[in-house]
Formats: C-alpha cells, sequence, structure tokens
C-alpha cells in the first residue's frame, strides 16, 4: 500500500475536495483512515473504494491491500477478503499499476499467468521481476533468453541473480564465465559460493586455489551462524539492547512496498517513521504515544501468515538494509525457501543481504 506521510489532524478541505470527486483526495483520505493511529477502517474502505470504482490503479491496488490485511486478520475465515484482494490486485495490474503487476506474478497459480505478469514486471524494469523470469524461462529450456534476464537483472543491481546466472553458466560448461559472479559472491562472505568457488577452480585446473577457498569455507559459515544467532534472538548491530519489540500481523508484501516508495525518493528517515508506526500500532487503543518513543530504538517482527513471511526489521534500520529490502521479491523468495512453513528475513550485515530462513 503507498501509505502517505500523514498529517496530525485531518485537513477538512480533503474530505471536502473527496466528496466533490477528487479521486486523488479519495485516494488520499482512505489511506488517511487506514494508518492514522486510531483510523477508521470502514471509512477507508468506503474512500479507497470509491477512487478505485473512479478508475484510480494506485487506489485499486491500496484497497486490494486493505482486503489483504483483512483476510490475514481473519484467518482461517478470510477467503472471502482474500479473493476480493486478488481480484482488485488483478484490475490495478491491467490497469498498468507496476506494484500490481508485481503482487499478480507472486499470486497466479497458472505458470501462462505467472509468466505473463513477470514480463510486465520485467520489462518494467524490476530487478527481481528480472530473475523471476529468467528462472522461469529456465525451467522451461529457454536458456538464451534467460540468460538475457539473468544479466538483466545482475546490471540492474540484483546481487542475488549472480548466483542463478553462474548456475546457467556451469550447466553450459562456460566455466571461466562463470567465475567472474561466483566470486563475487565468495568475496562478499558467502560460505556457499566459496565452496561453488572451490569446486569451479578445480574443474579449471586450478588446484592450489581451489583449497584455498576450500579452507575458508568453514569460517564463514561459522561467522554466518553466530550472525544468524545474534539477529534471530534480537541482538541489533547498532544498539545495545532492545527497547521495544513489537510482533504485528499484517500484510508484509504491501509494508515493503510503501518503504520502497519512499526510500525511491530518498526519504529515508521517513521510510523508519513508517517501521516506528508499525512498533506503536495498537488496533483498540486511542492513546497517543509517550514522548520520546520514536527516539528509542525497537525491533518489529512483522508476520504476514498468507505469504508465510516474517520479516525482523529494526527501526533504526541502515540505509543499506532498507535498500536492499526494498529491492527485494518476496513472492520469489519464498518459492525458493528451504521449506513449506514460514520463513524469516533476517539482515546480515557481515554479508550485506537479508537471509531467508525456515522456522
Amino acid at each position: 500500500m503507498a501509505v502517505p506521510e500523514l498529517p496530525g489532524e485531518l485537513d477538512p478541505n480533503l474530505e471536502s475536495a473527496a466528496e466533490a470527486g477528487d479521486v486523488a483526495a479519495m485516494r488520499t483520505l482512505g489511506n488517511y483512515f487506514y494508518v492514522a493511529f486510531g483510523g477508521r477502517k470502514d471509512l477507508a474502505e468506503r474512500w479507497l473504494l470509491a477512487a478505485a470504482e473512479a478508475g484510480d490503479p494506485e487506489a485499486m491496488y491500496d484497497l486490494a491491500g486493505v482486503y489483504h490485511d483483512r483476510s490475514v486478520n481473519k484467518r482461517p475465515h478470510g477467503a472471502a477478503d482474500s479473493a476480493a484482494a486478488t481480484s482488485w490486485f488483478r484490475r490495478a495490474a491491467e490497469a498498468g499499476w507496476l506494484e500490481a503487476i508485481q503482487r499478480m506474478a507472486g499470486r497466479s497459480e497458472s505458470p501462462d499467468e505467472r509468466e505473463f505478469w513477470l514480463r510486465q514486471a520485467a520489462e518494467g524494469g524490476v530487478p527481481y521481476s528480472m530473475q523471476s523470469l529468467a528462472d522461469l524461462l529456465e525451467k522451461k529450456e529457454q536458456r538464451v533468453e534467460a540468460e538475457h534476464w539473468y544479466r538483466a537483472s545482475v546490471a540492474a543491481g540484483n546481487t542475488y541473480a549472480r548466483r542463478y546466472l553462474a548456475h546457467l553458466l556451469i550447466e553450459q560448461d562456460r566455466l571461466s564465465e562463470a567465475e567472474e559472479y561466483v566470486r563475487q559472491d565468495a568475496d562478499a562472505g558467502s560460505s556457499l559460493a566459496a565452496g561453488q568457488l572451490a569446486d569451479l577452480l578445480e574443474r579449471l585446473g586450478r588446484a592450489e586455489e581451489a583449497t584455498v577457498w576450500r579452507g575458508r569455507v568453514e569460517v564463514l559459515r561459522a561467522r554466518e551462524d553466530e550472525d544468524a544467532r545474534n539477529h534471530t534472538v534480537g541482538a541489533a548491530p547498532d544498539v545495545a539492547a532492545v527497547v521495544v519489540t513489537a510482533v504485528v500481523t499484517t500484510a508484509v508484501v504491501p509494508f515493503i512496498q510503501a518503504l520502497a516508495a519512499k526510500i525511491a525518493e530518498g526519504a529515508y528517515g521517513q521510510a523508519r517513521h513508517l517501521v516506528r508506526r508499525l512498533l506503536r500500532r495498537d488496533e483498540e487503543s486511542s492513546q497517543p504515544p509517550e514522548p520520546g518513543a520514536d527516539d528509542e530504538p525497537g525491533l518489529v517482527i512483522a508476520n504476514d501468515p498468507d505469504a508465510g513471511i516474517t520479516l525482523l526489521l529494526w527501526s533504526n534500520a541502515s540505509d543499506e538494509a532498507l535498500r536492499a529490502l526494498s529491492a527485494l521479491d518476496l513472492s520469489e523468495l519464498t518459492l525458493r525457501r528451504p521449506d513449506q512453513g514460514q520463513v524469516r528475513l533476517v539482515w546480515h550485515p557481515a554479508t550485506r543481504t537479508w537471509h531467508i530462513r525456515g522456522d
């Protein structure tokens, strides 16, 4: 959901404009009621629905997010809301709204439909959709086009695509080309990439260098495990102790997309403000947060049972962590999760990547 920065009090002129038929005002008003502290969800739906029915694709997407949130909170009785969410995501996607196109790629059960939406997202410049499309094409043995999209994804800044491009090149016995991409991940501290690089070097006849990298695998793995333990139990890289922890059931993907919108504008402070909103989210309370609460670092554990994702995010997360999070294709990551249960997304400063771990 494209969550705006909201004023402390509702501007009466905004409501007047919405009543007069201003579609942008309707959407803004609907989002206000949805995210404002102690907001009215019935009024949020009313105004977003009015804007969506007036043909505003952004409002269609935001309304779909409302229904998705409701379906998550009503589990296991949210089937009707989930269907409504899919319907509005589809309408927003058909209207060309890029975030909705990405969501449809993740929600589509038909491989052909998924490819259709992935192509639109990839052609729209979404790096992780390029990777997902390439993976789908590789499985269909369309390797030339798959390589094109893997390379496009890497060029667009998606470091995760390097490993998949390397795998494709190795399958074609193009080992020297693959080495470039595997080495980048190994140099960044990945134990898996270090092992792959050692195997590659062996096949290239560079046994001595391969032995050096094989010796680094266990060291890197131990570092990764220690990093994961520290973050899983709640230790932050830049604070001594957890001051505030909030466990929130919410739609994780729309929340990350709201962060991405701020990050795209370079508004990292506003993105962190959205995280702090979750820290003090309380559907039953109308009391304002304690003075100075926004200054206290806290850990948000955002759980989305529908998508199968739990996100651990600090309110004082670094710009680098927020940039990397905004670039993730969560629908594709969940397809690649280590098991079929809930997964946790945790930032690892040592490798400067988000790690996906099965519960």
